[in-house]
């Protein structure tokens, strides 16, 4: 890599910008002001980039840079940035000569003529510049470069970029890692490799308890010279073949072979322990061993799918002398009683279920000879499907269906004693296999050996010479095993992942993107596939956890009103049989449709799920006259499900606060003879309209909390229950908690509840891993809190002060229900809504009972009186004061019940003059005692 000195870049900029103008120190501040704001630009234009990202989805699949371009990619979308390399060079210099000043760059010179007038010296040391006697600290890295830092570690769920020591991080789009066991929810035994062909597996899926069905294994007392792939036999623990476990890895582009490589990849015990083995992960396509030949032909076999792993093990090197039960109580309890079940992590993270046994035998082999090999135990890519061919004059066993398909299969041996195999090609058959490109490779860093042969090879028989050397060192003699070669399956094509967001609308279609999968068919392909029923649409290995089942995605298959094609221009296409061959290149989306008001999957799971589509064409096979099929193409389509954020699916009401951290509610429906209390909890509303308005009507109020005096939390709801639908249903409070807490705060609406602790939730369609919820602030307001006693004039228009007439009385507005407008009077305004009052009538005094319905204590707001208790919006007068301008002390004549009088104070005399001006406060205390007041100004007006 190039060193990019700062240097350059500043006298490029200083220098040749602006040479010949060095007349002042302020000039130089602002030429190096300027290179400043260019190099701080670098920073603010990867925030402009984060921006772009965001607005593409947020969630980024790759980040590359090359050739100064910094791109970014989406949702299948690329931003990019252009990165200036400002300091491309190698060697910078600068030097006086004369009254000129000389910079040279890589060998090219500048001359830049100078004024007569005296020059300030001009350097750069440690990163900083002078100019003269002023200092300009250099704040970039004189390594300037781009970096992308992402370790690739499973639950790293960011990627940054780097440039000078700028970083922005990107959220990485499903950057979990998932592994699941191919193995139908059973424990996978590492054990002799006979087990490698399943349907041998006894015990509920497990091998059976015998202990010579274990791993083999020996000590060797010295080396044995051997030239297959896994070179001499070492003194020390010497392993016969073992099992591989197969694997399913999401996504699918994480390489976990690289992880293994890494030695990322172990195996874990619950106590923490790591198993004494090396986990070799090797992609999965046709590298067993995983059958030995209980399957019958089958050319659409794949052996394991993409984005799946074999795991084979290396057992740790044990030095001569170990004792063999300090070896195998390596893989087993204290007592030895059972083996220990291991986990695959990653990391040290733990990302299976404890479901991998490593069994091996109890005894060391002692076999004083290695027997011949057989057809039965020689697997080529995970595959060993038997046949019997005539052979020179004799019926001989050939294994055959080896995919002649240009790549390189592993070969194997299916016996738990054998150490290694030798193969080669058999002397008679070594020209044919130069001519149809019929290979052997041995890969000695891994100690295995695999086979490759070109299309020329399909239908041809070739002879193999195989050597056996077993765990002990017994080297067996050489057999002649027959091998067929058979046509390859076409590739699987795995498109670009398709990004679902989870939705709460009615439909719940996923959109898949098909690229070129239809429009490359060749003509007579299209025309060969002939019906729907050649174009099968699956979930891959199994999986339970997609939008659908796999037996509800079957459905889907055939049926236009479940999977609908689309153009490139999204205008549908008519596919059904009648139609399909003219019609099936054209094809460039499909819609899998599902407008039920749920999913169909209530056991559906978010991040990367594997679908599929299989491509048949109809072939005519010739030796029976029936029809057949062959596959043309199979399409693995990731398809990584997201569920949304809470505010993608909600928006905050009018009742919170400016900052929308805080929501405010009230009490209200108080029963008192009920002892019960509710509160509004319609805290939110729908983003989008054509959801239908009714999402918050679904959210669940899990908890409404609070800190107690002694610093417990406390759960105000009654029982501690959550409670569903709080869209259309009040909540109900602990009566006993906030009355107790009310006097305890001297029946002053207590701070403790100014701060409510919410947790909401929501789950969208039914489906308990599509949750989302949101914490939040709640305000609780008590039932008077925040009223007004306003005073309205005949013309309905709110006044500053309440008039009060010649008869010192100030009138009471009465509000109907038709026409909610206050006039000419006094009203209560509460939360925008003007209420009814029909007369405040006065106890006095300051033990007024708040539960008391005596005529004479009762001030009753009444426009809520037929949905909630009467006793609910019952407020009493705990106290009051009076004052008036032109009185010494003031009073309130009870008696009145049109209005308010103010009169003079007991003992006192005098009148209200017309132009006073004075004030009434009241207390009040609610039907849960919670103190309130509030001040009416008036004047007294008589025209």
């Amino acid at each position: 890599m190039r060193k990019k000195y700062l240097s350059a870049l500043l006298f490029g900029a200083l220098l040749f910008a602006s040479a010949g103008t060095f007349t002042s120190c302020k000039d130089y501040d602002d030429d190096i002001n300027n290179l400043q704001e260019q190099i701080n630009t670098i920073a603010s234009s990867l925030e402009d980039l984060k921006t772009k990202v965001d607005a593409l989805g947020g969630y980024v699949e790759n980040v590359t840079f090359a050739d100064g371009v910094l791109s970014v990619t989406t949702g299948g979308n690329t931003v990019t940035y252009n990165i200036p390399d400002k300091t491309g060079v190698n060697e910078v210099a600068l030097a006086l000569e004369g009254s000129n000043l000389v910079l040279t760059v890589d060998g090219n010179k500048q001359t830049i003529e100078l004024p007569s007038q005296e020059i300030p010296e001009i350097k750069v040391e440690n990163g900083i510049l002078y100019v003269g006697d002023k200092e300009y600290p250099l704040t970039v890295d004189v390594d300037n470069n781009v970096q992308i830092v992402d370790d690739n570690i499973p639950g790293n769920e960011t990627i940054g970029v780097q440039i000078n020591g700028e970083t922005v991080a990107f959220p990485k789009a499903f950057a979990d890692v998932r592994i699941s066991l191919e193995n139908d929810g059973d424990d996978f035994y590492f054990t002799d490799a006979k087990f490698a062909n399943t349907s041998k597996w006894v015990n509920n899926g497990n091998p059976n308890d015998k202990q010579e069905n274990g791993i083999h294994w020996t000590i060797a007392s010295s080396d044995t010279k051997w030239d297959g792939p896994k070179g001499d036999i070492k003194a020390g623990l010497v392993v016969g073949q073992v099992t591989a476990a197969e694997v399913s890895v999401r996504p699918i582009n994480y390489d976990l072979a690289a992880a293994s490589k890494a030695g990322q990849l172990t195996l874990v015990s619950s106590k923490g322990e790591v198993a004494p083995v090396t986990v070799i992960a090797t992609p999965g396509q046709k590298q067993g061993p995983l059958t030995n030949g209980s399957r019958a032909a089958d050319v659409n076999f794949s052996g394991v799918n993409q984005g799946d792993y074999v795991l084979t093990l290396q057992f740790d090197k044990f030095t001569e002398g170990k004792e063999a039960e300090e070896i195998i109580s390596k893989f087993a309890n204290e007592d030895q009683t059972a083996n220990i079940k291991y986990a695959l992590a990653l990391n040290g993270v733990v990302v299976t279920d404890y479901s991998f046994i490593i069994d091996t035998q109890l005894k060391a082999d002692a076999q004083s000879s290695c027997e011949a090999p057989k057809p039965e135990n020689f697997v080529i890519g995970g595959e060993g499907v038997r046949i019997y061919e005539n052979i020179d004059g004799q019926r001989t066993e050939v294994v055959s269906n080896i995919p002649a398909d240009g790549l390189y299969h592993n070969m194997s041996y299916l016996d738990g004693r054998i150490y290694d195999m030798k193969v080669a090609i058999n002397a008679k058959d070594v020209n044919d296999a130069e001519v149809y490109g019929v290979e052997i490779k041995e890969d000695k860093e891994n100690g295995t050996s695999s086979i490759m042969a070109g299309q020329n090879a399909v239908g041809r028989t070739f002879a193999l010479d195989v050597t056996l050397i077993d765990i002990n060192g017994n080297i067996s003699k050489t057999e002649t095993i027959y091998i067929k070669f058979a046509e390859a399956q076409k590739q699987t094509v795995t498109l670009s992942p398709v990004t679902y967001n989870v939705t709460p609308a009615a439909d719940k279609s996923v959109l898949v993107d098909l690229g070129d999968v239809f429009s490359t068919l060749s003509a007579s392909d299209a025309i060969a596939i002939n019906s729907l029923s050649n174009i099968t649409w699956a979930i891959e290995n199994n999986d339970d956890n997609f939008l659908w089942t796999p037996d509800q995605f079957a459905t889907l298959n055939n049926d236009l009103a479940k999977i609908m094609y689309y153009d490139e221009n999204m205008k549908g296409i008519d596919v059904d049989d009648k139609h399909i061959n003219e019609n099936i290149k054209k094809i460039r989306y499909a819609k899998l449709v599902w407008n039920d008001a749920d999913y169909a999957n209530k056991d559906a799971t978010d991040g990367e799920h594997l679908i599929s589509i299989t491509i048949n064409r109809n072939i005519n096979a010739s030796q029976t006259g029936t029809s057949a099929t062959r596959l043309v193409k199979k399409v693995n389509i990731p398809v990584h499900v997201i569920v949304p954020a809470w505010e993608d699916l909600f928006k905050t009401t009018s009742m919170w606060n400016a900052d929308q951290t805080t929501f405010s509610t009230r009490l209200t429906g108080v029963d008192v003879d009920g002892k019960e209390v509710k509160v509004s909890m319609d805290a939110f509303e729908d983003v989008k309209n054509d959801w239908g308005g009714k999402l918050n009507d679904a959210i669940t109020l899990e908890k409404l909390e609070y800190e107690d005096a002694n610093g417990r939390m406390q759960n105000i709801l009654v029982q501690n229950t959550p409670v569903n639908n709080v869209g259309t249903s009040n909540v109900k409070l602990s009566w006993k908690i906030l009355t107790e807490a009310i006097e305890a705060n001297n029946h002053v609406m207590p701070e403790t509840f100014r701060n409510l602790s919410a947790k909401v939730s929501y789950t969208i369609g039914g489906v308990k891993e599509f949750y989302v919820d949101k914490e939040f602030t709640v305000y609780l307001m008590s039932i008077f809190e925040g009223a007004d006693l306003a005073y309205y004039n005949a013309d309905g228009a709110k006044a500053d002060v309440a008039v009060m007439g010649a008869d010192d009385i100030i009138k009471m507005a009465t509000v109907s229900t038709d026409d909610k407008t206050a006039k000419d009077g006094v009203a209560i305004e509460f939360n925008g809504y003007k209420g009814e009052v029909s007369g405040l009538i006065l106890a006095g005094g300051t033990n007024v009972q708040p539960i008391s319905t005596a005529a004479g204590q009762e001030f009753k707001i009444s426009w809520n009186a037929t949905q909630q208790p009467d006793d609910a919006y019952t407020i009493y007068i705990n106290k009051y004061t009076a004052q008036a301008t032109s009185l010494t002390g003031a009073d309130i004549d009870t008696t009145i019940n049109s209005g308010l009088k103010v009169i003079p104070a007991k003992d006192q005399t005098g009148t209200i003059e017309n132009g006073s001006t004075g004030s009434i406060m009241f207390q009040f205390v609610d039907a849960m005692g919670v103190y309130t007041q509030d001040t009416i100004n008036f004047k007294k007006e008589v025209k």
